[in-house]
């Protein structure tokens, strides 16, 4: 559903209630959403654990919704599974995370190395080129 068409159904005088209903075809368990990525770019768990520099056990978390992933665990799992920018703005906002602004230096570095499908160096050699903080780094 598009933003206006969202709009139009908040602005509906018919409506009582706040119409919860726009928003279900949006609900989506994050966790089955990103092993359905994992499975069709055919990233493993083995595959996250070793690129993302995280603790094994943290990335099950992640995968098994014990935890919410953070907007960058969620940044260095699209470099890893090779998302593009849709997909990445998808799981960010299931997640309930900040999407990628264009306007904002950081993450139009990030839309650019996800265009160009960069791998973690290409993607910290950029934002190291320009002054920023690593993937690895929270930017905070």
């Amino acid at each position: 559903m598009n933003t206006t068409e969202i709009l139009n159904g908040l602005r509906a005088e018919n409506k009582r209630d706040f119409p919860v209903e726009i928003f279900e075809q949006d609900r989506v368990e994050y966790p089955a959403h990103m092993r359905k990525l994992m499975d069709d770019k055919g990233v493993s768990i083995a595959d996250l654990v070793k690129s993302m520099g995280y603790e094994r056990s943290y990335v099950y978390h992640m995968l098994d919704g014990s935890r919410t992933p953070s907007r960058y665990f969620l940044l260095r799992f699209a470099i890893v599974c090779g998302l593009d920018f849709e997909e990445t703005q998808r799981i960010l906002f299931i997640t309930g995370n900040g999407l990628l602004y264009a306007k904002v230096e950081y993450d139009a570095a990030i839309i650019y190395s996800l265009e160009r499908h960069y791998d973690f160096s290409q993607v910290n050699d950029l934002l190291e080129s320009v002054g920023m903080k690593h993937l690895f780094s929270d930017p905070s």
